[in-house]
């Protein structure tokens, strides 16, 4: 059976845009307000989650969450934005829409919080008509994308949103030049975001880790054709300690079996940093790193010393692509 493939209508994108040009210039049903505090709410499913909640800025942080680091820089930042509107107040208007007996919020929020945090008791907002969920998703989504310290993760978890809402309103799922229509990005950028999509569990959850904070390296693991090399390069970005930059160095030996042979000269390394590196990645790879603890008593002070270690990984390495190989 063929799949079948959806095209979004001119007519849908430009409508879409439309609705973001309306709230922003105050038209059709919309009207401004300033509204109580108590009033309004922010929205339990908006992508762009702060981690900390209003009972804890308002009564303060506990230094043992385990969260606490993140949550004290939301504090920070809710408190730059305070100051700012303690000195101009708020510029523009939050959005909302109603919803049972609240005002829930469309955009705003950390508007409305460092409202919160001066003691304010009301705040401009432009009343909207409750958008269907797909209209919600992507007017947050624009509201969103444009914050520069936006990261990979919040942006997934956007585009994820996004993307489940459109299906359910639309029964269809978003494709590529969706999203280039919708975004009104380049087709290759929209191509990098639609790899965020189609990735699988594992790299999400490097996404969700911060070891992948970058599209076009997700574009390049998603795109790669030899898939052993890819799930190679997965389990060593995992095993890393902090965000991955680069697959460079990663695909310079992935995929490629070691191959020992007393005619093979593997020359001189200077630096013992080097030469630690070069063992880390072998041994972070899932067909190696049982052997982790063989190698935990290197002296890489003494050129002897790593000589006699590198000796034995050849080994360990030959041993073990032998018995694949079997």
């Amino acid at each position: 059976m063929s799949k079948k493939r959806f095209t979004i209508a001119p007519d849908l994108a430009s409508g879409l845009r439309n609705t973001i040009q309306s709230a922003s210039t105050n038209q059709g049903q919309l009207h401004y307000d300033m509204m109580s505090i108590d009033a309004i709410e922010p929205d339990p499913e908006n992508p762009r989650k702060l981690s900390i909640h209003r009972n804890e800025m308002l009564n303060g942080l506990n230094t043992s969450d385990p969260n606490y680091q993140t949550k004290q820089a939301d504090l920070e930042a809710l408190n730059d934005l305070a100051e700012s509107i303690k000195r101009v107040g708020v510029r523009n208007a939050i959005e909302v829409y109603k919803e049972g007996q609240k005002y829930r919020i469309i955009s705003g929020e950390r508007r409305y919080l460092a409202s919160i945090l001066l003691g304010q008791k009301s705040i401009p907002a432009r009343i909207n008509p409750k958008p269907d969920e797909f209209n919600l998703r992507y007017m947050q989504w624009v509201e969103n994308i444009n914050r520069q310290d936006l990261s990979l993760r919040e942006k997934y978890i956007n585009l994820m949103a996004m993307a489940e809402a459109y299906q359910k309103t639309h029964n269809a799922e978003i494709n590529e030049k969706m999203l280039q229509d919708l975004i009104g990005i380049s087709s290759s950028h929209a191509y990098r975001y639609y790899c965020l999509l189609r990735a699988d569990k594992r790299i999400i959850d490097l996404v969700r880790a911060g070891k992948l904070n970058n599209l076009k390296i997700v574009q390049e693991l998603v795109s790669m054709k030899d898939k052993g090399a890819r799930e190679q390069i997965i389990s060593w970005i995992s095993s890393s300690k902090g965000e991955v930059t680069s697959l460079e160095n990663y695909k310079t030996v992935a995929g490629k079996k070691a191959m020992v042979s007393k005619a093979i000269s593997l020359g001189k390394v200077n630096n013992s940093n080097i030469a630690k590196y070069l063992m880390d990645i072998v041994l972070s790879d899932a067909r190696f790193n049982k052997h982790q603890h063989k190698f935990n008593n290197i002296d890489w002070s003494s050129a002897k010393s790593i000589s006699k270690a590198f000796q034995a990984l050849f080994k360990t390495m030959e041993t073990e692509l032998s018995s694949e190989e079997a």
